[in-house]
């Protein structure tokens, strides 16, 4: 009996200690008085303090903007279902440029059923390859001319979740929220053009 009280009491305090031990480390990191960053449970110095990634994402208020910092004449929309208009407008480093539709319903709500859906487009004429950021798995993935372009449409037999192409050297990615018919997004794919400048 003695024995198992004393092997015990031997175990409870190397746990005190251990927990001890642990608990200085993760709440007290010192180096000469400053702190460093703890990563799982280690003390480790940092390389370089107060330095700050850079976001891969800058904002604008319109296209033209967006155009001009990354140094291009994207091809854009010039035909959407009615109700939708340009909600935001970024760019992914110089790489992407990204403009999201939303609808806004106005008067009669019921005149659209799409209330509250958005549109994702993007360009890019440095990436090849998938640009949108859909990683859903799709029953129906398709390839189809429209107007002379290899379009790939991603969704089922008739509605269209996403759409794909490559033309004139830019990249393109329509991605729906909601989807749409086929015919529809055939219709916004012809009437993607290129111009000088762009509004909002």
């Amino acid at each position: 009996m003695t024995t198992r009280i004393q092997i015990l009491l031997v175990a409870s305090l190397a746990c005190a200690t251990i927990g001890s031990y642990s608990i200085t480390n993760a709440h007290d990191p010192s180096n000469g008085g400053n702190s460093m960053p703890m990563i799982g449970g280690i003390s480790v110095e940092a390389t370089e303090p107060n330095f700050i990634m850079p976001s891969p994402v800058h904002v604008f208020t319109i296209v033209k903007e967006a155009a001009d910092y990354m140094d291009i004449t994207p091809q854009m929309p010039k035909l959407l279902p009615v109700g939708f208009n340009i909600q935001s407008v970024i760019t992914l480093e110089k790489d992407i440029l990204q403009v999201v539709y939303v609808y806004e319903p106005g008067i009669d709500p019921y005149v659209n059923k799409a209330g509250g859906a958005l549109i994702f487009y993007r360009t890019s004429t440095t990436l090849k390859g998938d640009i949108s950021d859909d990683h859903k798995i799709h029953k129906v993935i398709e390839t189809e001319s429209v107007d002379g372009t290899k379009v790939t449409f991603k969704g089922g037999k008739k509605m269209v979740y996403l759409a794909s192409w490559m033309k004139d050297g830019q990249n393109h990615s329509l991605e729906f929220q909601r989807p749409v018919t086929r015919d529809m997004a055939k219709a916004i794919i012809r009437n993607i053009v290129e111009e000088k400048s762009h509004t909002k």
